[in-house]
């Protein structure tokens, strides 16, 4: 064979494997048109150099470093380019044409500048992949909820191209929030039924230091009409009043709280004091001699970020249940137990009645919504205690023990911040989302 007949074979071997090349691209490109997700690919190769020489300089931190260096995150939105995207990707983002999509990153991020500190955090540690939710702002001025998931490449190449995932979920954002705002009104609508049962010993017990106070006042004034005012006696006769006025006030801010429809708020809470408070709230409607409540509450009980008037509730639904069945015994054994304790990483509460426990076959159902066993009742009050436990990140359990009566086991998730950092604490806001 000669030279020019080795070189023509070798020119058709090559048009061969180009064939296949552009076969390959063909069925890349219609997989990436068909993908019902907005694909962008990116270029970052130049950002690999960069941050190896971060390496070498021995930072670590690269989200210290980002924070010191806002010009770094500034450079690479500037200069890491989108090279290619989808259809799916240009309906997003509201565009006509790729060319409106083909530059600089910086319009991905411009409503979620924290964003691109994320991905740089993720490329730099070497993470195989990132997934968040992000606002973006479309080109008509759109503003959109994302799910916005990244794919680094593995392997040290030339071009080094990141692919961007992009998944428009404003409409599950909104029907989340309606959710969220469905569950909002139902736990409140299961609080005002609660306030409603109470109504009659609610008043009972506002008017009755209001009744000390209107007979202090009036002891007070017939004191002063003397021409020698008993300075002592009115003095104490005042300090009853004061006090007869907090326990009123007392007494309607526990109404407000639980009727209130503000925003689920945490704090940092002591578990004991939420079951006492509870307690206190729900001897209101039942005769103290009726019902013997047994306490045995661990003194050690570790702090809990909770949302106090949530937790509340939750403790008054099972003291009521347990009430409830408590008062299907014999008199002199109606007993409701409560006890607390740690286990683990677990704080747990559990209340006790001396009832007769619950129906067999019937441990999981009582906590759905509209089941129960009481011939009077909803069946929300179990469907609520599981849904606040949950929001907290805790459970509620159930089963009979060993007198016979029902054991309703919550377990709450200790705070490990406190023990850990108490100066990093903070505060925030929990959806009740069960």
């Amino acid at each position: 064979m000669t030279t020019i007949d080795a070189l023509a074979a070798r020119l058709l071997e090559v048009e061969g494997e180009l064939q296949e090349v552009r076969a390959s691209e063909a069925r890349y490109r219609t997989l990436l048109g068909n993908i019902p997700t907005g694909i962008l690919q990116v270029d970052s190769s130049h950002m690999r150099e960069i941050f190896q020489d971060l390496r070498n300089r021995g930072v670590t931190d690269i989200e210290a470093h980002l924070a010191q260096n806002p010009a770094l995150v500034d450079f690479a939105n500037s200069t890491v380019m989108v090279k290619e995207v989808n259809d799916v990707a240009l309906s997003i983002f509201g565009a006509t044409d790729p060319s409106q999509l083909i530059g600089p990153v910086a319009y991905i991020f411009a409503a979620s500048p924290g964003a691109s500190e994320a991905v740089m955090t993720a490329r730099f540690r070497g993470q195989p992949n990132l997934t968040q939710t992000i606002k973006i702002k479309t080109l008509d001025g759109r503003l959109i909820d994302a799910l916005f998931m990244v794919s680094y490449p593995q392997k040290a190449v030339t071009s080094d191209r990141t692919v961007l995932m992009i998944m428009d979920v404003t409409e599950q954002s909104r029907m989340e929030r309606e959710l969220r705002k469905m569950d909002e009104e139902f736990t409140r609508f299961a609080r005002l039924s609660l306030l409603a049962e109470f109504s009659g010993s609610i008043v009972h017990e506002v008017r009755q230091p209001l009744s000390v106070v209107l007979t202090d006042v009036t002891t007070t004034l017939r004191w002063l009409a003397r021409d020698q005012p008993n300075v002592p006696k009115i003095r104490e006769l005042m300090g009853r009043i004061e006090e007869s006025v907090h326990r009123a006030n007392d007494v309607i801010q526990r109404v407000k709280d639980l009727s209130s429809k503000s925003q689920p708020t945490m704090s940092q809470c002591d578990i004991n004091s939420q079951i006492t408070t509870a307690l206190h709230f729900v001897k209101l409607n039942v005769d103290g001699k009726a019902t013997n409540f047994v306490l045995d509450l661990s003194p050690s009980l570790p702090s809990a970020n909770l949302d106090s008037i949530q937790i509340q509730q939750l403790f008054v639904n099972l003291l009521m249940n347990a009430i409830y069945a408590a008062a299907q015994t014999v008199e002199d054994q109606k007993r409701v137990f409560v006890r607390s304790r740690t286990r683990g990483e677990e704080i747990i509460v559990e209340i006790e009645d001396s009832g007769s426990g619950v129906p067999k076959g019937m441990e999981h159902q009582i906590f759905d919504s509209f089941v129960t066993t009481k011939s009077n009742g909803m069946g929300i009050g179990l469907s609520i205690c599981r849904a606040i436990a949950r929001n907290h990140g805790g459970e509620v359990k159930v089963r009979n023990g060993a007198l016979g009566g029902a054991v309703f086991e919550v377990l709450l998730p200790i705070d490990t911040r406190e023990q850990v950092d108490p100066a990093r604490m903070e505060q925030s806001a929990t959806d009740q989302r069960s």
